[in-house]
This record gives structure tokens, sequence and C-alpha cells, in this order.
């Protein structure tokens, strides 16, 4: 009979649960879950960021190349009207600015600025196709700028010798004139690592 009480007590709910042992097997099982899941995924998303870039990269430097004159401050200047004050000071950020102001500009953009004056609103890029790689600052509220997949602007340069087209994005490293640099190389039609470039 005694026997017999002592095995219910064993078994009530009120008496059930974890032993600190059992706790920490369960936390050292799931921390080495979360170890192998973060190496699984964190070169998965690197990769993801470089392949968007370069993709972008592709289709911004192929429209920049067939352009019949380069992107400047100056000309931005004359057809953006009353948006030029929204210009960056920063230039990379500012030829990053260019390229969303004359590729995908957003409405507000198109209908104050001289240069689409009269056209109805048609940009070459949807914004919404570029979104992703799209930002804008507190003080440029219609001049977005257009940023690669580590969320860096991205920078436009014409060589002028080369007569070429350069757009370069400051890669993993986030540091410019690397070897992790994805430049879309303008003599080539080709979007290589600086490093590649460099051999040249």
């Amino acid at each position: 009979m005694n026997n017999n009480r002592i095995f219910k007590r064993r078994l009530s709910p009120a008496n059930a649960g974890f032993t600190l042992i059992e706790l920490m097997i369960v936390i050292g099982i799931i921390a080495v879950l979360v170890a192998v899941l973060a190496l699984a995924v964190l070169p998965w998303l690197s990769k993801s960021a470089e392949n968007s870039t370069k993709s972008l990269l592709q289709q911004v430097g192929g429209m920049l190349a067939d352009e019949k004159n380069p992107l400047t401050i100056d000309r931005f200047r004359k057809d953006a009207g009353p948006l030029a004050g929204q210009i960056s000071s920063d230039p990379r950020k500012a030829s990053a600015q260019l390229m969303i102001f004359y590729y995908a500009p957003t409405k507000e953009a198109w209908d104050g600025s001289p240069y689409y004056k009269g056209q109805s609103y048609k940009p070459r890029v949807e914004p919404k196709e570029w979104a992703q790689f799209t930002f804008t600052d507190d003080n440029a509220l219609a001049l977005p700028y257009l940023r690669d997949g580590w969320d860096q602007p991205l920078e436009y340069s014409y060589d002028k010798i080369a007569k070429a087209v350069l757009v370069r994005s400051f890669g993993k490293d986030m540091n410019g004139k690397t070897d992790d640099d994805l430049v879309y190389d303008g003599r080539s039609g080709q979007v290589k690592f600086w490093d590649e470039l460099k051999k040249k």
C-alpha cells in the first residue's frame, strides 16, 4: 500500500520535468544545429550578394555603354533643374544617383525635371525592378541612389582615354580598388573582379 503511494507520487504531473543535465544536452544540440546552419547559409548569402551585384552591373553597364554622351554632374544639373540641389556631395553616391535619375527615375523626379518635360512617365527601367538596389537618404527624398548587394553605392566613371564606361561595386570588403571589387568594363562589356582587370 505504501509502495503504491510512492509510485503514484513519482508519476504525478507536478513532479514531471527536466533535470539540469538534460537541459544542458538540449541546449548543446541546439547550439550545434545553429552553428551548422550558419556555416551552410553564410556562404550562400555572400554568393547571393555577389551574383545579384554582377547582374545589376551588367544591366546598368550595358545601358551606360550605349550612351552617346557620358553622364556627368554638369549634364545632370542642367537636366534635373530644381532637383539638382539634391545631388550628394559624395562623388560616388552622386554617380549612383545619376544612374537612377536617367534609367529608373521615380514619378516625382520625372515630373520635376526639365529633362523629361512633356513626356509621359516611361522610365527605361521600372523603379520596382531595382527596388532591392535602391536607397533614399533622408535629405534626398526625390533622388535615390543605386547600391550593390552589400548596400554600398555603386560608382560610375568614364575613362576618357579608353573611351569606356566603368561601373564599380566595392565588393564584400566595401573598400575601393581592392581585388574583390566587381567592375563592369565597357571595353569588354563584361563584369570582372578588379584583380582580373589589373592584369590587362
